[in-house]
């Protein structure tokens, strides 16, 4: 019988207590959440193979040896909040093993980066119709994409440890948390630069996670070792005298950026960085009007509210 491409699912689980690499949905008793993906993809090996350069007394080919396995999964979730303001949303999950703490206040739930090497990791089983895809130790990096008429959306890329494919059916995945979206736009989204509210058309921010797999004689173990944040806004130009993206370039001055989005209360997303640096902008066009594109650096790492 033939498989399925359309039969996926993604569980995860997030480190609480367990150690690095151990598989915290059967070995630490964790219970997962099910990822409302959509485009999830699975590797389901990554390795390096090493040659056993025989003298043989033949030609040919010998066999080789696999070492380093480990594994990737990449998918995107609707950006939304968690039903009411202090219930994280259920991406937050994997965001967290993107190096994010999570803090749970009496109006809003926040993250913010983790730089004391303290990132928790995740879990992933992955399904693919009739086989799980465990996937241990994993951590990733992420993207913030909205744009005009669509669902905003958070890109993810995890690497992991292998851990072992298993013949299972898929299971019954409970998705009673995940929020219907908004759609980005004048009703749902304001887009400000300096306090300088823009008419935006497109937003993205890619986080740039260096993420690498290790093995010393110790352990194996995956890592982010560091990161880049960067990211476009495209929007309508502004009178020069309101905003002259232009010259701030050239200044190389910082600015604070906020991006919110929703206006019902659990459902209300906000991504923010008190200092990015644009880049050099350049023309566009949209239906006739005049636009800008602009690149930009984060230069003081962004938090995500929900509330």
């Amino acid at each position: 019988m033939s498989r399925k491409t359309k039969k996926r699912l993604l569980l995860a689980a997030l480190q609480d207590g367990g150690g690095y690499g151990e598989d915290h949905i059967i070995d630490n008793a964790v219970t997962p959440k099910a990822m409302q993906t959509m485009d999830l993809e699975v590797t389901p090996i990554e390795a390096t193979e090493v040659d056993r350069e025989f003298d043989n007394g033949r030609p040919g080919n010998n066999k080789f040896l696999v070492v380093g396995k480990h594994c990737k999964v990449t998918f995107s979730v609707e950006l939304t909040g968690g039903s009411d303001p202090i219930t994280p949303a259920n991406y937050t999950t994997v965001l967290q093993a993107c190096g994010f703490s999570e803090t749970v206040g009496t109006t809003e739930v926040t993250y913010e980066r983790i730089d004391d090497n303290t990132e928790k990791d995740v879990t992933l089983h992955a399904y693919i119709d009739g086989v799980n895809h465990k996937v241990l130790g994993a951590q990733g990096t992420y993207k913030y994409i909205a744009k005009i008429g669509e669902v905003p959306k958070i890109e993810f890329e995890f690497t992991g440890l292998f851990g072992g494919l298993a013949g299972e059916s898929i299971p019954e995945a409970d998705f009673s948390g995940w929020q219907i979206p908004a759609t980005v736009g004048a009703k749902h989204t304001t887009m400000t630069l300096d306090s300088t509210e823009l008419s935006m058309h497109e937003f993205e921010l890619d986080g740039k996670n260096e993420v690498i797999y290790s093995e010393n004689t110790k352990s194996e173990q995956v890592y982010i070792t560091d990161w880049k944040q960067d990211g476009k806004i495209v929007f309508e130009a502004p009178a020069h005298a309101d905003f002259d993206p232009t010259s701030i370039y050239v200044a190389g001055a910082t600015m604070p950026l906020t991006l919110v989005h929703g206006t019902v209360a659990g459902n209300i997303v906000t991504i923010a960085s008190a200092a990015i640096q644009l880049g050099k902008p350049t023309y566009g066009d949209k239906d006739g009007v005049l636009t800008f594109d602009c690149p930009f650096r984060v230069i003081q790492d962004e938090t995500l509210v929900t509330a």
